[in-house]
């Protein structure tokens, strides 16, 4: 007796599986309320959702048999609700990036041109110095003795020239006489004029104006002519040699702006502009050396600080789209546009990617609409009613001209001129109707190229 009701038991358990199974895995079986089942509260089905989706698989069955142009995944002539954009026109971000070193515009070492003991230091490290300030005195009391001396001698042949002038008349002295006299005290003037240079020697001066580096010697140091002094640098200007690759060698020019950063100053960056190039390219490393030059007003930088140069070159226009319409499969990237009230699938090649747009290549015109989302997969023929995103307006390209025609729409309703992307691409826009951006009506895609619809971001298209 137990045995029959185990199996009593287990009939029951087996049967009400089945019947739940069937309840859940086929909808239409209970299109309508069960009277047991809804006794109980398992309404999981009502009748119009049962509907929908006998409905919803007829037409992908009709499709799949051929009953249509574009039965293959077209979804009958169901319409899928997408969201646009018009593409636009972008300009690539092409730029020459490098590291460069930063040096005053002006800089030397300075040297004593003499040798001996140094007497005097006038200024200390970090003092700003003008053009022939004198920087470091060495005895010079040789030279002091040589210039009195070479003096005296000159005096003495000026007088011996006057005497014989006068001696000349009564022709008491010849004239050969009066020659060496002459010549006597032309000796005598380049005598002096060497003492100076010898006196003016014992001298170190700043050959501009500039701000000295640390003092390297003391007084009392006895100095050579290779005995380095100190350093002075012209920092009103900062030089950034840097190098580019030559296949930009013909592309960058005198005058182009350069962007530089530098670690020293974290957080800014210094704007120059390239002031001088190499007239060759180094043929082993085949780079052609660059220098830009940045102003220094502030005495912030220093010779000798790494920089990063950033030179910014003119772009290309490309067909540019939102990021979030750029798709992925197997066959590579593409874009979803919507052409006579249906989504066309387009292959593309993404030549720049940014945070907020994709400049492509490909069989895609500026004005064309594409879509960037959808509530469902997408197919090539898939039908597609249209709103655009947020913010924008979209239009309906006619001819082959069609013109640009993404607009933002300001907060007061009115269209701005224009929308400017991270790339420096950018797109012309046209009014639109206001009431229809306000009520925020779907537009229905006709004409050669109007509607379109999106993949989901994770999702692939064949």
């Amino acid at each position: 007796m137990s045995r029959s009701r185990q199996a009593v038991k287990v009939g029951l358990i087996a049967i009400s599986i089945g019947v739940a199974g069937l309840y859940i895995g086929k909808p239409a079986l209970f299109s309508k309320p069960v009277p047991f089942l809804s006794s109980i509260g398992l309404t999981l089905w009502p009748a119009e959702t049962s509907e929908v989706a006998v409905q919803g698989s007829g037409n992908k069955q009709q499709g799949k048999k051929g009953g249509g142009k574009r039965g293959f995944g077209g979804g009958g002539n169901q319409e899928i609700l997408a969201r646009a954009r018009n593409v636009t026109t972008g300009v690539t971000d092409t730029f020459v990036r490098a590291i460069g070193t930063g040096r005053a515009a002006k800089m030397t070492d300075l040297y004593p041109e003499a040798s001996g003991r140094i007497q005097e230091l006038p200024f200390k490290a970090g003092t700003r110095v003008s053009k022939g300030d004198i920087v470091l005195r060495l005895d010079d009391a040789e030279e002091k003795l040589a210039v009195n001396r070479a003096k005296l001698a000159l005096k003495d042949a000026e007088e011996q020239v006057e005497r014989y002038e006068k001696l000349m008349t009564s022709q008491t002295i010849s004239t050969v006489q009066m020659q060496n006299a002459l010549l006597a005290t032309n000796q005598a003037r380049l005598d002096l004029d060497k003492a100076s240079i010898d006196l003016d020697r014992r001298l170190v001066k700043a050959p501009f104006d500039g701000v000295l580096g640390i003092m390297d010697v003391e007084i009392g140091d006895y100095v050579t002519q290779s005995s380095r002094i100190t350093g002075l640098d012209d920092r009103s200007s900062i030089l950034v040699e840097f190098v580019v690759p030559e296949r930009f060698a013909n592309k960058v020019q005198r005058g182009d702006k350069v962007e530089l950063r530098t670690e020293a100053m974290p957080g800014r960056i210094f704007s120059g502009e390239l002031t001088a190039m190499e007239n060759r390219v180094n043929s082993e490393s085949r780079t052609l050396k660059v220098q830009a030059t940045v102003d220094n007003p502030d005495d912030l930088l220093r010779s000798g600080i790494a920089f990063d140069a950033r030179v910014q070159l003119e772009g290309d226009e490309w067909p540019s789209v939102p990021s979030i319409a750029l798709k992925w499969d197997r066959s590579g990237p593409h874009i979803w546009l919507a052409e006579g009230g249906e989504a066309l699938r387009t292959d593309v090649i993404v030549i720049e990617r940014s945070a907020d747009r994709v400049l492509i290549e490909g069989k895609v015109e500026p004005g064309d609409i594409v879509i960037t989302e959808s509530v469902r997969d997408l197919r090539p023929g898939t039908k597609v009613q249209l709103s655009p995103e947020p913010g924008f307006t979209l239009t309906q390209p006619e001819g082959s001209k069609a013109p640009l025609v993404s607009e933002t729409q300001t907060s007061e309703g009115k269209a701005e001129g224009e929308r400017k992307g991270k790339g420096r691409g950018k797109g012309k826009n046209k009014p639109a109707d206001a009431e229809q951006t306000q009520q925020g009506e779907p537009v229905k895609s006709s004409g050669s190229r109007s509607g379109a619809s999106r993949d989901d971001a994770n999702q692939s298209s064949s």
